[in-house]
């Protein structure tokens, strides 16, 4: 088996922020734009689960940030702004959308507050059914949790609060997936 030159790899890795990213067919983007400010690519990685041992894929996220955030404590603390791309690998009916939130706020929410239910409601409740390549995008701006639902604004959910509660579906003690949660920190 050859080496690859260390100045070769070298080369390739100053590189690697320009090369397109790429999973399962998607697409993802170096960068992306909130209110004039450009945001990088964090990381991206595949959302998947098993039933009877077959594994399922179901969406590709790619989160951005200002700068570069690579702990869990980094992301909690941020103040953003961050934005969240979901695009799902098949079609989703409206049914499967709403119990998918629900089941990944019931299983891995790791803050609550005062009215949290009610906030996560709402949330829920912008989302629609998805077609195939079909993009969920959330961003946190200042405190404001703003939805957009394959490119038309949802709607918002105002707090820090909620920010905290949905970033902790990602990075908290019981992520979503500790895979996931490895790639949207670059790991």
């Amino acid at each position: 088996m050859k080496k690859i030159p260390i100045c070769v790899f070298a080369f390739l890795l100053c590189l690697h922020p320009l090369l397109a990213v790429q999973i399962e067919g998607v697409n993802i983007s170096q960068s992306a734009k909130i209110n004039g400010e450009t945001l990088q690519l964090n990381g991206a990685g595949l959302r998947s689960f098993s039933l009877a041992f077959i594994p399922i894929k179901i969406y590709v996220a790619s989160l951005y940030t200002p700068q570069p955030l690579r702990s869990a404590h980094a992301i909690m603390d941020s103040q953003g702004p961050m934005q969240f791309d979901f695009t799902f690998l098949r079609a989703v009916g409206q049914s499967d959308v709403t119990k998918a939130w629900s089941s990944q706020f019931s299983q891995s929410i790791g803050y609550t507050y005062s009215g949290y239910a009610k906030d996560r409601d709402a949330f829920i409740a912008m989302f629609g059914s998805l077609q195939k390549m079909g993009v969920e995008q959330v961003r946190l701006i200042g405190t404001n949790t703003v939805v957009y639902d394959q490119g038309t604004r949802k709607g918002t959910i105002e707090g820090r609060n909620f920010q905290r509660s949905f970033l902790s579906l990602w990075f908290g003690s019981n992520p979503v997936s500790s895979d996931l949660k490895n790639a949207l920190l670059g790991k």
